[in-house]
């Protein structure tokens, strides 16, 4: 049966990357709970998404340049940005599964030191696009399970053949998963060949329930969704 993972949490019900889109993919059902973290100013780590403050409170402040404090006095929808030791006590609390998106380089390792910390190493996957991020996190804590996360919007050419064909991206960072964009070229043909390679397949972002069952018969192992509570009552979970 495949894995319902819950983007960012229950995010299309509630404020993206908070405790409460967390806690409401838990009521909803979901397997695991996907959530962006991102390193600040002061040097800890947040959970949050974009590179900038802008989409929050229309400044276009980087956030690698705000502290940790900085962030969490943004209003986001009612909620505010939690650091991810706790999003980490909330995995610790629930029983949740976790998988935790590095956004950049430079943060693998305190990542991992944070997961070992809490105790959650076999209850968490750690993705990336930044495959020196996946590096750090291999070298700081080798059983933690790595993804390669693709489907960057580009033209670049080494970037759509390395989508075409991940094997070596995968074997290079020892990754046990890949996290495809859903509608990446030809992704209904390579998606069978990087299962029958033994890698985990959790197809990002699926809210439609006829692509979530496309992709389902094609062999992937999880379904990154906005909507939990969809793709359970689409792949017959409740």
């Amino acid at each position: 049966m495949p894995l319902i993972i819950a983007h960012r949490g229950a995010s299309a019900y509630a404020p993206e990357n908070t405790l409460a889109a967390f806690e409401l993919a838990r009521r909803q059902g979901a397997d695991m709970v996907e959530l962006d973290v991102v390193p600040t100013a002061d040097g800890r780590l947040a959970v949050f998404h974009d590179d900038t403050t802008e989409r929050w409170d229309g400044l276009p402040r980087p956030v690698a340049a705000c502290s940790l404090a900085e962030l969490q006095r943004l209003d986001i929808g009612g909620e505010r940005v939690p650091a991810l030791e706790e999003a980490l006590a909330f995995a610790a609390e629930s029983g949740m599964a976790l998988n935790v998106e590095l956004k950049a380089a430079g943060t693998g390792e305190r990542c991992a030191a944070l997961i070992k910390e809490f105790g959650l190493v076999e209850q968490v996957i750690v993705s990336s696009f930044v495959a020196a991020a996946l590096h750090e996190v291999r070298a700081a804590a080798p059983a933690l399970r790595r993804a390669y996360l693709m489907g960057t919007d580009t033209y670049r050419p080494d970037v759509r053949l390395r989508e075409l064909w991940p094997f070596f991206a995968l074997r290079g960072v020892e990754a046990v998963a890949w996290h495809p964009y859903h509608d990446l070229p030809a992704i209904d043909w390579v998606l069978p060949l990087v299962r029958r390679a033994g890698y985990q397949v959790n197809v990002w972002t699926v809210d439609d329930p006829q692509r979530m069952q496309a992709l389902v018969a094609l062999g992937a192992t999880g379904i990154i969704t906005n909507k939990p509570d969809v793709a359970r009552q689409t792949l017959g979970r409740g």
